[in-house]
């Protein structure tokens, strides 16, 4: 059992039951999710979120990757395993950390250290990992798919965003996959502006965004905006094989 913390201020009991009212699950054991809130930069004689992280990564990374198994179902190794790696990206986790109002909820010797993109990501991990420790594996389940929701519905509908387009006018014209560079980073941690470069057929084009992912989300649909639009609406709708070299090739 998760150890009990202190008597909390008000501020973060309301956020708390916030959080629990925003993911669809309450705790049973309140200290796990104490323990889960807990950043390790409180020094006190208390259990700190570390542990549950360790945990949660893990859990988080089984439910991802099923969830993307179950609905990406003609996708190849590659594609699956971008999907998975976009998921699971601390700006990504960070987002929907602070979607669900987690932010508000821990507790820290410095604010800046919850709203960090890696502070953040570690809480959610270690919120996941605290649901697994209270409820088990199918109730982590369920919280992981409702605060993944939109990311995790997005695999199975037939609307793509730009990246997958852009690969797919890449694969189709020319036989190779837009490569994405981050070029530059500006700002706190907690609010950076990060600049990506996409580079395709001796085409080079820029944008900027929160997060990695908001970058080149923003590249490439600048990237699509250059190219003729009777190309793109043309690639038929069906997911196509992920490009990636032969493992046998050269093996005799």
């Amino acid at each position: 059992m998760a150890k009990q913390n202190p008597a909390l201020p008000d501020h973060l009991v309301t956020a708390r039951q916030q959080l629990q009212d925003k993911i669809g699950y309450q705790f049973k054991d309140l200290a796990w999710l104490n323990e889960a809130m807990t950043h390790p930069s409180i020094t006190s004689n208390r259990a700190n979120n570390q542990r549950l992280e360790f945990l949660g990564d893990r859990v988080i990374n089984l439910i991802i990757a099923d969830a993307i198994f179950e609905q990406v179902t003609k996708a190849r190794e590659g594609m699956m395993t971008r999907l998975y790696a976009d998921c699971v990206d601390n700006s990504t986790m960070a987002e929907l950390a602070k979607d669900i109002g987690l932010d508000e909820a821990i507790e820290a010797q410095d604010t800046a250290l919850t709203t960090s993109h890696k502070g953040l990501a570690d809480a959610l991990e270690a919120l996941v990992g605290a649901i697994w420790r209270d409820a088990g594996l199918e109730a982590a389940r369920k919280v992981t798919h409702n605060i993944w929701g939109d990311r995790l519905i997005s695999f199975a509908v037939a609307e793509k965003d730009a990246k997958t387009r852009l690969q797919e006018y890449a694969l189709a014209h020319h036989g190779v996959l837009p490569e994405y560079t981050m070029v530059g980073r500006k700002g706190p941690d907690h609010a950076p502006e990060l600049t990506v470069e996409v580079s395709l057929a001796g085409q080079v084009v820029s944008a900027h965004g929160g997060s990695r992912r908001q970058a080149e989300q923003q590249a490439a649909q600048k990237m699509l905006d250059m190219m003729p639009q009777a190309s793109i609406t043309n690639l038929h709708s069906e997911p196509i094989p992920d490009h990636q070299p032969d493992k046998n090739r050269g093996k005799s």
